[in-house]
C-alpha cells in the first residue's frame, strides 16, 4: 500500500488504481489516507462504503467538519433523512465557511426546500462573496419561486466572475415578478454541473461557447 501513488492516481483520475493502493482494513489509516479513501469511494459513487469509511474516520480522528459534510452528502444520496443532521453539524463546528452553507443549501433544493435553500447560498454568499457557483444556484433557487429579478442579477454576477459576458441577457424574457415555474432550461439544466468549482467552471464556460454559437 502507498499513499503517494494512491493520490497519483486519484489526481489522474484513476479511482479503482487508487484504491487498489490503500489499504482495504481501514481501521489501519492514517488520517489523510481515510480521507482520501472516502473521497475515492465517493467518486467511484460507492457511498455507503464511503460513508462507513467517514464513519471510522470520525471515530477515530474526532469530530471535524468535512467528516461530516462528505458523511452528509453519503447518505444524501442514500436517501438518508439523517444527510441534513450531518451537514447541520458540519456548519456548528464550521460555522464561517461559505461551502458548508452552499452545501446545505444544494440539498436543501433538492428536497424541495426552496427557500431554505435561498437562505443558505445567501449566508454563503456573505461568507465568501464573489463565488460563481453560489451565486448562479442562488439564481436558480430564486427562479424557482419566481423572483425573475433577483435571479437575473445574481446570473449576471455570476457570469461576470467566471468571464462570460452577456448571455443572461438574451436567456431572459423581460416579465413582471412573480413568474409561473416553468420546465428546465437547456441553461438551468447546464448550471446543474456542480460536482466541483473547477469542473463547473470548464463545464459552464465550454458550453456557453457553444450556444453562443448557435444564436
Amino acid at each position: 500500500m502507498d499513499f503517494n501513488e494512491a493520490l497519483t492516481a486519484f489526481q489522474a483520475q484513476n479511482y479503482p488504481l487508487a484504491l487498489e493502493h490503500l489499504s482495504s482494513d481501514t481501521a489501519v489509516l492514517s488520517e489523510d489516507e481515510i480521507r482520501l479513501k472516502a473521497e475515492v469511494l465517493q467518486k467511484l459513487k460507492r457511498y455507503e462504503d464511503a460513508m462507513n469509511v467517514w464513519n471510522v474516520a470520525i471515530a477515530n480522528f474526532g469530530e471535524q467538519a468535512d467528516f461530516y459534510a462528505d458523511r452528509g452528502v453519503c447518505k444524501f444520496h442514500l436517501r438518508f433523512k439523517s444527510s441534513m443532521d450531518d451537514l447541520n453539524k458540519a456548519i456548528e463546528l464550521d460555522p464561517d465557511n461559505g461551502y458548508r452553507y452552499a452545501c446545505r443549501a444544494y440539498v436543501k433544493d433538492k428536497i424541495g426546500d426552496t427557500e431554505g435553500a435561498i437562505a443558505d447560498y445567501t449566508k454563503a454568499n456573505e461568507l465568501d462573496p464573489g463565488n460563481d457557483i453560489t451565486l448562479n444556484n442562488l439564481g436558480l433557487a430564486e427562479e424557482k419561486l419566481g423572483h425573475t429579478q433577483r435571479a437575473r442579477a445574481n446570473f449576471k454576477q455570476a457570469d461576470s466572475i467566471a468571464g462570460i459576458a452577456h448571455i443572461t441577457d438574451k436567456y431572459f424574457k423581460e416579465k413582471p415578478e412573480p413568474i409561473v415555474q416553468q420546465k428546465p432550461t437547456l441553461r438551468s439544466e447546464l448550471r446543474k454541473m456542480l460536482s466541483s468549482r473547477s469542473e463547473f467552471k470548464a463545464f459552464w464556460s465550454d458550453a456557453l461557447k457553444i450556444m453562443r454559437l448557435k444564436k
